[in-house]
């Protein structure tokens, strides 16, 4: 999957550019597919075209001769600008992933990233460093079987409320017991006087009977 454009930086308009790295992204998605197919991949952040439009160039293929001496030629200025990849594709759960493994250039990742945001929402894929993509999946997997084990479900333990609850529950049970057994317990003082009082009352019977006798006769 090589390139149709040439490295003609005096010709090479932007709707050109784009509409070439859109027909390389969409081979690559098969043709550099596994780390034992990948490509190169070449940024160069900030570019002006030849239609006065300045915009990151960037280009997944395998690079023919004139585009390595034009990588080259780029690789004199700043660094930081310039970006020579291996890459390859590996499918993610959110879509494909770009995995970048640098060989020259400095230029920052998450900066391509953010400045060819656009070119890569439309060319469908993101940018990682080879092995990120792995780890990341890596992490998900172990957070989620983690997920799902149960915790030890743990004893529950009164709380205050309920200690005091069962501490007046408690005190009232002991209170009532008491009452009963004193309720219980016979006063002797007690039974003599209703004794006598019985003793009284019949007495005073007998007399009115014997009044009531007497009125008769």
């Amino acid at each position: 999957m090589k390139a149709k454009i040439q490295p003609d930086y005096k010709n090479l308009t932007h709707a050109a550019y784009v509409k070439e790295f859109k027909r390389l992204a969409k081979m690559a998605e098969t043709q550099a597919n596994g780390e034992e197919n990948a490509v190169t991949f070449f940024v160069k952040r900030m570019h002006k075209f030849a239609c006065g439009t300045e915009a990151p160039l960037m280009l997944l293929s395998k690079m023919d001769a004139k585009w390595k001496k034009q990588a080259k030629e780029d690789l004199k200025g700043d660094k930081k600008m310039i970006l020579i990849a291996k890459a390859h594709f590996t499918a993610g759960e959110n879509g494909n992933v770009l995995e970048l493994s640098p060989i020259k250039g400095n230029a920052p990742l998450a900066k391509i990233a953010k400045e060819g945001k656009a070119l890569l929402k439309k060319a469908k894929f993101a940018l990682v460093k080879a092995g990120e993509a792995v780890s990341a999946a890596a992490a998900e997997g172990a957070a989620a079987a983690g997920g799902e084990e149960e915790a030890p479900k743990e004893e529950a333990q009164p709380t205050t409320e309920d200690s005091k609850t069962t501490e007046t529950a408690e005190t009232t049970s002991d209170d009532t017991a008491a009452a009963g057994a004193e309720s219980a317990a016979v006063d002797p003082q007690l039974e003599k006087k209703k004794a006598k009082g019985r003793q009284v009352m019949a007495k005073m019977l007998e007399n009115l009977q014997k009044i009531e006798a007497k009125l008769k006769n």
